[in-house]
């Protein structure tokens, strides 16, 4: 950056954390790239429940640096002012910002506003509508469809409530445009760009900044057909892969290998939805392994990693993270709408259907040499655009603006 600045880092739910998390790691990156620019940081912290005084201070120590400051933790029971009773009637607006919060900023005068996703801009506009730079991950208005469509699909429900949440969505998308309107606006997924366009908001894509964790190892690959699924288990991409894995995936594995001659290993926080659990456990050659500690290990000894996710919202990083670690990538091509760097046969194998998945599969089972390009290119491809040296440049020329 081309001069020192006083910088307000909103943040809404857990603080920013180096190793632990998605978007917090993400937002890490950001203040460590301010701070790293000899830039005054001033961070905002707005939640739901009261962090621990050991928690806010591991939080600044890690940064190692003297020019952050912790203003404020303002906690709220809700961050918006409505309930699901009352939505319909009333406009989407987060809460109010105390006096006394508003006076600690304005004596610091900040140069510029950094809000890390739409909640946080929300409440940074009762701060100031001037410089004031927004970070979008996955949009709402998007999310709450998914979500309702992977839960409620093939029942009754979703009919009853399909003009709910259509007339839920109308209004989230009034939401964004109030508070995005007249901001610098960039997107951590592609898949951003089009739907803000259509009400009118202009957004730039940038690859975020992720941090490799894992030491690429060249093992021998299982005797039998191996794969893996891993990530947020409780969160939409799991809800879409895990819908696509069980009715589709796996029988097209069993047409090609027979019903005992593959496995496939579910790993990842949080619990499945019980549904998803209950099927998953009936079928012998499905692993529920829950949190695998030693993920790199496990990941490199199978033929790929499959990314069954159909809803064309947001850009995981658990493909992000199978890219820098050198494990091979199957997705669906969906996947490519919010990561445009992924190119089918190149750095990974893009499936259209299970027929897709399952032919990329037995490649990928086969041919050692196949493995090893996509994988080479996949590492190429994340450091063009995800390491962190690069995509914290592009992050630096927006803040800058």
């Amino acid at each position: 950056m081309s001069k020192k600045n006083k910088i307000l880092v909103v943040v809404t739910g857990d603080l920013p954390n180096k190793s632990i998390g998605a978007s917090t790691i993400v937002f890490y990156q950001f203040i460590n790239y301010l701070l790293n620019k000899n830039n005054k940081v001033f961070v905002l912290s707005i939640n739901l429940k009261k962090i621990r005084k050991k928690k806010i201070d591991n939080f600044l120590k890690s940064f190692n640096n003297s020019n952050i400051r912790l203003i404020e933790t303002v906690y709220f029971k809700k961050f918006f002012d409505f309930n699901r009773y009352n939505i319909l009637l009333k406009k989407i607006k987060t809460q109010e910002l105390g006096n006394n919060t508003l006076k600690k900023i304005n004596k610091i005068q900040p140069d510029k506003i950094l809000a890390l996703d739409i909640t946080a801009a929300s409440f940074s506009k009762q701060i100031s509508s001037k410089n004031l730079y927004i970070w979008l991950g996955d949009l709402n208005f998007s999310t709450i469809w998914y979500h309702f469509y992977y839960n409620f699909k093939g029942l009754l429900k979703f009919y009853v409530y399909f003009f709910y949440i259509k007339i839920l969505i109308k209004k989230w998308k009034s939401f964004y445009k109030e508070t995005l309107i007249n901001s610098k606006n960039i997107s951590g997924t592609n898949s951003n760009i089009k739907a803000l366009k259509k009400i009118g908001i202009i957004s730039k894509y940038n690859p975020y900044p992720w941090p490799n964790f894992n030491k690429i190892i060249n093992k021998e690959k299982n005797k039998v057909p191996s794969f893996i699924f891993f990530g947020n288990l409780n969160g939409l991409g799991s809800k879409s892969a895990i819908n696509y894995l069980l009715n589709f995936i796996y029988p097209a594995y069993q047409r090609i290998w027979g019903n005992d001659g593959f496995i496939i290993y579910v790993c990842g926080s949080y619990k499945l939805p019980a549904d998803f659990e209950k099927k998953i456990k009936k079928l012998k050659n499905l692993k529920l392994m829950g949190f695998y500690k030693d993920l790199n290990n496990l990941a490199s000894s199978c033929h790929g990693c499959l990314f069954p996710i159909d809803v064309p919202v947001g850009n995981r990083s658990r493909v992000v993270t199978a890219m820098a670690s050198g494990w091979p990538i199957i997705a669906h091509k969906n996947v490519s709408i919010g990561n445009p760097s992924l190119v089918s046969k190149k750095n990974c194998l893009l499936a259209k259907n299970a027929t897709d998945f399952s032919y990329y599969s037995k490649m990928l089972y086969e041919n050692k040499n196949l493995r090893k390009k996509i994988t080479l290119n996949a590492l190429k491809t994340y450091n063009l655009y995800f390491n962190p040296k690069k995509a914290l440049i592009k992050f630096g020329n927006f803040i800058d603006e």
